[in-house]
């Protein structure tokens, strides 16, 4: 029944209306006579599903609203040629795996055959605790994504067995044979939970232009708690899922990796099935986890203790020059040439070092030990910067003995530099280093083999910064007078910090 509704004109019992017929609502101003609004949020519109997906805010028992500050647990790109093995796992069965333009791809050797499978995971374990959801997001795109005889998983994802059809834990999505997507949960290698084929009907492109495409960059989403479980494609919740009745979390284990499968279960049709994988994010949410950037940025790999995505990967500190630095085993460790201001200058970041002889040194000369070259970012890798938050210079060993004069082992950090040489002066292309000194170790004449000095640790709550392209040098200066003395020191260098 239709109700009309005029102007009253400010007349007693009679409600105003606007110049354009809107009905002019005020709440009441006194509180003794004020109602109830609830407020609710929209998380989805309800293109796909066909409902709404509105939830209402929630307070605390000290009447405050219920807010957090999402966390970043694990952030990586596939920028260069080089799948990063320190991050990720490759389990292959004759299905290769290859990086490259930005992208990781599997089955990147477009294989066909029965039982051929390549599977990536991540080393690292994700957990849930409880009602705070945590996400995953995935940029992702697919090639022949309606072969027959394949299917591809991606999301939280863990398997033994690349040829296992079955998965044994993990929250994804599949793309069966014949092209059909589905969200998946799997407990114990049991499927608790599958839904019905996703509808993409209604869900856009990423871009906004044209119809969703499986073969264009498209970003998937997986949020998930204890209770609920959804998954997303460009911002529209595309499946729900609730945890059964009888399993308190969805996984068998609450600590899973992100992982991505392709699998031939029999011969592909009518070209092989592909999965390219471009970036991930994986993050906390509705909870102010406090854990300190750096920590972040080394449970991501960003630790300075190795290299970073697009390089070879491995250890910042040598381990293969025996000359220098952390030997192999069966290798000797010597001291190198020293020279003023240029050497030995080994690319490491810290390791174990040894003079020489004293008497082939001048006082108050700087000695680059160590020249570590923070690699430089092009236009397909990143260019991080390095922080160090800290240093330890280890326990100074008399590995010959002095036979005249007492001597000062001075130590400097020095850092921004653009060249492996100290004496780098700053111009319109070049950067001279700056310099702190962090303190150093004095012997006398009478040193004889075996006496050792105490290390020390100096950590840094301004963090010294290394840009991209730049050096970190650990330089050794001697104060007395070398002449003559056959002192030679070993010691080593740690050195604390991560990459952004």
């Amino acid at each position: 029944m239709g109700v009309n509704i005029k102007g009253g004109n400010n007349s007693t019992g009679l409600a105003n209306v606007s110049s354009n017929y809107e009905l002019q609502v005020v709440t009441p101003q006194t509180e003794i006579d004020a109602g109830f609004v609830q407020i609710s949020t929209e998380m989805d519109a309800g293109d796909v599903l066909g409902t709404r997906t509105v939830l209402p805010p929630e307070c605390s028992d000290d009447f405050r609203l219920r807010v957090g500050l999402d966390q970043t647990l694990f952030n990586a790109a596939f920028e260069g040629t080089t799948v990063l093995t320190t991050l990720y796992n490759q389990l292959l069965t004759t299905a290769s795996v290859a990086q490259a333009n930005g992208f990781l791809t599997l089955n990147s050797g477009s294989s066909t055959t029965q039982s051929h499978a390549a599977y990536v995971r991540t080393h690292r374990h994700f957990p849930t605790f409880g009602t705070y959801p945590t996400y995953l997001d995935m940029w992702i795109r697919e090639v022949t994504p309606t072969a027959t005889n394949a299917i591809s998983e991606w999301g939280f994802l863990y398997l033994t067995n690349q040829q296992t059809q079955q998965p044994l834990d993990g929250i994804y999505f599949r793309r069966d044979s014949g092209g059909s997507l589905y969200g998946v949960v799997t407990n114990n290698g049991t499927n608790i939970a599958i839904t019905t084929a996703i509808n993409v009907t209604n869900v856009p492109s990423r871009d906004g232009v044209g119809a969703f495409d499986p073969t264009e960059s498209n970003h998937y989403l997986i949020v998930y708690h204890n209770d609920v479980a959804r998954f997303w494609i460009n911002d529209v919740m595309v499946a729900e899922l609730s945890c059964p009745a009888a399993n308190a979390q969805f996984t068998s284990s609450s600590n899973t990796p992100v992982g991505f499968r392709v699998l031939n279960t029999g011969t592909v049709s009518p070209t092989a099935r592909q999965l390219s994988v471009g970036f991930i994010n994986v993050g906390f949410g509705d909870q102010n986890v406090n854990k300190p950037w750096s920590h972040a940025l080394c449970g991501m790999g960003a630790g300075s203790y190795q290299y970073q995505n697009g390089n070879t990967p491995g250890p910042t500190v040598t381990r293969t020059n025996g000359a220098h630095g952390h030997p192999a085993s069966g290798t000797t460790r010597i001291a190198g040439t020293w020279t003023n201001t240029t050497g030995p200058a080994l690319n490491s970041l810290g390791g174990l070092w040894t003079t020489p002889a004293m008497s082939g040194l001048t006082s108050d000369a700087d000695y680059p030990v160590f020249a570590f070259l923070n690699p430089a970012g092009t236009a397909v890798l990143p260019g991080k910067t390095l922080y160090v938050t800290g240093v330890r210079v280890g326990e100074a060993y008399v590995a010959a003995a002095a036979s005249t004069n007492a001597m000062l082992l001075s130590y400097i950090l020095m850092v921004g530099n653009s060249a492996s040489t100290t004496s780098t002066t700053d111009a319109n292309a070049t950067v001279s280093g700056k310099s702190i000194a962090i303190g150093g170790h004095g012997f006398t004449p009478t040193e004889a083999v075996g006496n050792s000095k105490a290390g020390f640790e100096v950590r840094f709550d301004s963090p010294l910064m290394v840009p991209a392209g730049n050096y970190f040098h650990f330089v050794v200066r001697p104060f007395g007078t070398p002449t003559s003395n056959t002192l030679v020191v070993t010691s080593s260098l740690a050195v604390n910090g991560y990459f952004e």
